[in-house]
């Protein structure tokens, strides 16, 4: 997601955008497999739809919180950028917020090979 972000930040193509969106959508395809499969193996029969609903509740439902958050990027950023580049601040933001979390993951989330 860190890639495609800044892919989507720097690149004006058309063609290096819909592919940037392409493998941020089929990386997402994986990770819901992955993530439900997860779920439905480890998790009681019990707890499985209550598990299944807060999963769903902050993952869509936070996705207004974050358009209007872009759109308070944009807004700040467009007198000072103009309005070109403000529109790519939001891109610029979460690709170094992945990239953040993705630095965070290799160095204090390693798993101890014993």
């Amino acid at each position: 997601m860190a890639v495609s972000n800044a892919l989507l930040a720097l690149v004006p193509s058309v063609l290096i955008v819909a592919l940037a969106l392409f493998l941020e959508m089929f990386a997402a395809l994986l990770w819901n497999v992955v993530t439900v499969s997860y779920r439905q193996r480890f998790i009681p029969d019990a707890l499985l739809g209550r598990v299944n609903s807060i999963y769903r509740f902050f993952g869509w439902g936070l996705l207004p919180f974050g358009a209007l958050a872009s759109g308070a990027i944009v807004v700040m950023a467009e007198p000072d950028l103009g309005r070109t580049l403000a529109l790519r601040m939001p891109f610029v933001i979460a690709a170094v917020g992945s990239f953040a979390i993705l630095l965070y993951g290799l160095v204090w989330l390693q798993i101890d090979e014993e």
